[in-house]
């Protein structure tokens, strides 16, 4: 039985898609309430340490896994990484930097198989590249190995593309270390025949994720809503889930007034409202209506705002923009759909999320080519 601890678990992405690989969450944290109310409703065996990441202690993670160190296969998580600094060529004591020392040392106190971090592409560019080398060498520091890449979620059957920095972490400095193959690409056009290349599915697009999804127009849905059990693709009939087939939640749409319902009427698919007369222009412009045919712009948190369903004149559902995701429509989310409240919205934890099948993508190539390379030390 492969164990993971999951750092920064949020409503659980990574968590969900570990365990459709076959692993077993002995234990996740994180500090906000209703991320833990969405993780413990769709994982209710798994342990939640609700606390803040500086407080808490590798023994305290363990005794609430009822496990032994040795026994942990694999850590996952993605510190923020915002306001990451430097003292020369490393990583300052300032405190922005903090999160990340956190995860340190609950790695080197636990000493896992494998470390899995993932985190904003942008991560490489920092102050030059320089913070990404003083990353890499506190992994190094206590025992690991690193590989990392910008991997793009499409390529891995996500209906979106969503660049993110990946790096695996492997105990040691006498293993080899892989990425998975993408399984998903733009259709060969050229006509000629391709012998040697991988043979590539086509990417999901966004009209593969939302068309077997229950219409619902401004100020329409529900939080439970009946789910026919028919799709029109391999995607749409993976997202069924085991949990509560026959369901689908948080498909509940804003109601905009008619101005803006209008506006987002005359934007085309896969533009922008920058394309708009001047007079109905606002200083908003990153409002994306997006394209059936292609896989959905990186979803936010703030996607009833920043993304227009293709044909509703309206922005999305917390359902729609977790099926870009590539969430099951049983995987249900807690929370306000405002920010009037302290705790994390349904549009933050979706937003923020991993997507399991990208994260089921690097479970399964740990287990199947990184983790048999410690049965030679056994």
């Amino acid at each position: 039985m492969l164990k993971t601890i999951d750092l920064f678990a949020g409503a659980g992405g990574i968590t969900e898609g570990f365990r459709k690989a076959g692993y077993v969450c002995a234990c996740a944290n994180d500090f906000d309430e209703e991320a833990k109310h969405t993780f413990t409703y769709n994982h209710p065996t798994v342990p939640y340490v609700l606390k803040d990441v500086r407080e808490v202690t590798a023994d305290e993670l363990l005794s609430a896994a009822n496990c032994l160190a040795s026994e942990i296969d694999v850590i996952t998580g993605g510190p923020p990484c915002q306001g990451f600094s430097l003292a020369g060529q490393r990583l300052s004591d300032d405190p922005r930097n903090m999160l990340f020392r956190e995860y340190i040392r609950i790695a080197k106190d636990i000493q896992p198989k494998v470390l899995l971090f993932e985190n904003v592409y942008g991560i490489m560019n920092m102050q030059g590249g320089k913070v990404l080398n003083a990353i890499v060498s506190e992994f190094e520091k206590i025992g690991y190995q690193c590989k990392f890449d910008l991997i793009n979620a499409a390529d891995y059957g996500v209906p979106q593309v969503r660049p993110r920095f990946v790096l695996i972490g492997v105990r040691g400095f006498d293993k080899t270390i892989t990425f998975p193959e993408p399984t998903h690409g733009k259709p060969d056009t050229s006509g000629h025949m391709q012998l040697f290349a991988p043979s590539l599915l086509p990417y999901v697009t966004v009209q593969d994720a939302f068309s077997n999804l229950p219409t619902v127009d401004q100020g329409e849905g529900q939080e439970e809503m009946p789910m026919p059990l028919q799709w029109d693709n391999s995607f749409q009939k993976n997202c069924v889930g085991v949990r509560n087939p026959g369901v689908v939640y948080n498909h509940r749409a804003t109601k905009h007034s008619k101005a803006i319902q209008d506006r987002y009427a005359m934007i085309p698919q896969g533009c922008n409202n920058s394309v708009l007369p001047p007079e109905v222009r606002t200083k908003k412009q990153n409002a994306y209506k997006l394209d059936m045919s292609q896989p959905g712009r990186t979803v936010t948190c703030n996607f009833r705002t920043d993304l227009i369903h293709p044909i509703m004149n309206r922005g999305l559902t917390v359902r729609e923009a977790a099926r870009l995701q590539s969430f099951d429509d049983d995987y249900c989310f807690f929370g306000n759909l405002t920010r009037k409240a302290k705790w994390l919205t349904q549009d933050d934890q979706v937003g923020n999320a991993v997507p399991p099948l990208l994260a089921y993508a690097f479970a399964t190539h740990i287990k199947d080519h990184i983790l048999p390379q410690f049965e030679k030390e056994n």
